[in-house]
């Protein structure tokens, strides 16, 4: 899950944090785990699986408040960028590797979200083909919102899916 806000255009106030949830889960012998990038937004949670991806006060004129978020500024629009790893285990070593896709649960036309270069949509999209099972894998999140949203119509709520089929 991600909650998100844009500001006003042209101002200068904050706007509330975003965070991504991202929930650990193991089917059968396949277990995925997520994990903070040495150059990414700090993931929190733990035990029970759940985790969250917190990219804290984002705006357009401020900038980003947490450490390894990036903001981008483009005309009539602002990319949330940051990086995650997801580890891939296989406990009965019966595949090396596996594809990996991703969709989103609820795609808002204001937004575009990408991973790894690729734009997120209902319909999962194979992310990797062949991702190794056993290292981890750093993935790039980028979010991009448009400056005409103001704060009080920005809120984000969505999820992405994420499928690993062993191959």
């Amino acid at each position: 899950m991600t909650d998100g806000q844009a500001q006003s255009k042209g101002a200068n106030k904050r706007t509330s944090s975003t965070v991504l949830s991202m929930k650990s889960q193991s089917e059968g012998t396949i277990s995925v785990n997520f994990v903070s990038a040495p150059d990414g937004a700090a993931l929190t949670g733990g035990a029970s699986g759940q985790r969250s991806l917190n990219l804290g006060t984002v705006s357009q004129a401020g900038g980003a408040q947490t450490v390894n978020v990036q903001v981008q500024k483009l005309p009539g629009r602002f990319v949330v960028t940051t990086r995650f790893g997801m580890s891939i285990q296989n406990g009965a070593q019966h595949a090396a590797s596996a594809a990996v896709l991703a969709a989103l649960a609820a795609p808002d036309p204001a937004y575009t979200f990408r991973l790894d270069g690729m734009t997120l949509e209902t319909v999962p999209q194979l992310v990797q083909g062949q991702a190794r099972i056993g290292p981890t894998i750093m993935h790039r999140l980028e979010i991009e919102v448009p400056t005409s949203l103001t704060e009080k119509n920005s809120q984000l709520h969505n999820a992405i899916i994420f499928q690993v089929i062993p191959n």
